[in-house]
């Protein structure tokens, strides 16, 4: 396995925000789409974490990404609303909709907005741990370019749209679900086949439909597999659904590989949701209420080998908390490729 350096996130955070105003973003959408990255980082998620910067730098570059988006309402109504990101930065447009979301949630209880023309917006959790900031339940959803099966198919249909859902809780420590609908993300493929390891047969297909234990076979025309068979088969296309054929956004086919297609948009569709809890109970009595909720499954027995339960975000709050204090870890190759970045863009780290 490759060697990992390790950095502070305000430095990296630094980094993100000068390579990305050099390439014309403005500064306010430059810190979103660095504090998006910093903040999968931070809680584990570094699929979505700064090895993204180049893709982004380089759709930027060949403009299927634009660096100064018209970014409006086209239909609207008192607690609903369609935008149009017009191939905008996914976190961009992602924050854009969160802040209505939101909004609307104050105004009328409940807050739901549909994008389109949107571009790849990270991770999930960025957007309702900001709802959750401010005291809203927060669900957001996106879907992706097809590199899912559907259960009982054999080839690439769908995507492995990503859920999450956020509740506020104590201070930074709220319960947010944050999962894709694939029996494993395609990173965890790729670090197998880069350390010649075998995966488990359930995670994917081969070119010719077989299930494989080489994950070289799944890279090289093969496909995953949803989670939860016909479960998460079903999760997947109610949300394409809801993101793609409701929105008005690509869907299935029409999505081109954002990061191939560099100079095409790739008109992704997101739906976000803000709840206002006080439309339904004050929030001391829902925090009561959640203590209690939380403190019966947290004592409830562990299986063996493992110390306690856990709950939805418990795990990357803990992996937060070390981050902060030791430091982020960097690939070397992700590192080399950000130092690149850099000096390219006039100045050296």
């Amino acid at each position: 396995m490759s060697e990992d350096v390790l950095i502070q996130s305000k430095e990296l955070f630094e980094i993100c925000i000068r390579i990305l105003t050099r390439t014309g973003l403005q500064v306010n959408d430059a810190f979103t789409v660095a504090e998006s990255l910093i903040f999968a980082n931070l809680r584990g998620i570094d699929s979505h974490g700064v090895m993204r910067l180049p893709v982004y730098v380089l759709r930027l570059e060949k403009g299927g990404t634009k660096i100064h988006p018209n970014i409006k309402i086209i239909r609207e109504r008192t607690a609903t609303a369609l935008i149009d990101g017009d191939s905008g930065m996914g976190q961009v447009v992602g924050k854009y909709a969160t802040e209505l979301a939101l909004k609307k949630a104050r105004d009328s209880g409940i807050g739901f907005v549909g994008v389109k023309g949107s571009g790849h917006y990270g991770a999930a959790s960025y957007y309702t741990v900001k709802m959750a900031q401010e005291g809203m339940v927060g669900i957001t959803t996106s879907n992706t370019t097809q590199n899912t099966a559907a259960w009982g198919g054999t080839t690439k249909i769908i995507g492995n749209d990503p859920l999450s859902i956020a509740v506020p809780y104590k201070e930074d420590n709220h319960l947010v679900l944050d999962i894709s609908m694939s029996k494993v993300s395609g990173g965890k493929i790729k670090l197998a086949a880069k350390n010649n390891q075998k995966i488990p047969f359930e995670w994917g297909l081969d070119k010719y439909g077989k299930k494989t234990d080489n994950p070289n076979e799944i890279i090289n025309g093969g496909t995953r597999l949803p989670f939860g068979e016909h479960k998460g088969y079903g999760l997947t296309v109610m949300m394409e659904i809801l993101n793609g054929v409701l929105t008005g956004a690509g869907m299935l086919s029409q999505i081109i590989s954002w990061s191939k297609h560099l100079e095409e948009p790739t008109n992704l569709g997101h739906c976000f949701l803000a709840i206002d809890i006080e439309s339904f109970m004050d929030k001391i009595e829902f925090q009561k209420r959640l203590d209690l909720f939380v403190n019966e499954i947290k004592t409830s027995p562990p299986m063996e080998g493992l110390e306690t339960v856990f709950l939805p975000g418990e795990i990357e709050a803990a992996i937060e908390k070390e981050r902060k204090e030791r430091g982020i870890p960097i690939s070397l190759r992700t590192w080399n490729e950000m130092l690149i970045l850099a000096g390219k863009y006039g100045k050296h780290i």
